[in-house]
């Protein structure tokens, strides 16, 4: 059974925005700046768990539609990389 973190879209406090990655097994928080460090927290943090994670999104109410697309689009990327 996959192992649940949590991420959650926030404004930061420099006018950009930022995830928090959290794994409520073992209760362990980290601020991820953009997607490259998520992605990076993400695979390290997961392979306590041979990758069997289970991502659930949230975002905060004050998270700009801008900033939510730039993430989507930043995302949209990578799945495109993977992909390939």
């Amino acid at each position: 059974m996959a192992v649940e973190f949590r991420a959650n879209v926030e404004e930061d406090s420099k006018g950009g925005w930022c995830i928090r990655l959290s794994d409520i097994t073992q209760n362990i928080e980290v601020i991820c700046a953009n997607i490259e460090e998520f992605s990076q927290n993400i695979e390290k943090m997961g392979d306590e768990y041979g990758g069997d994670i289970n991502v659930i999104w949230s975002k905060n109410d004050d998270v700009t539609d801008e900033h939510f697309y730039e993430l989507h689009q930043q995302m949209a990327k990578i799945k495109e990389e993977l992909d390939t």
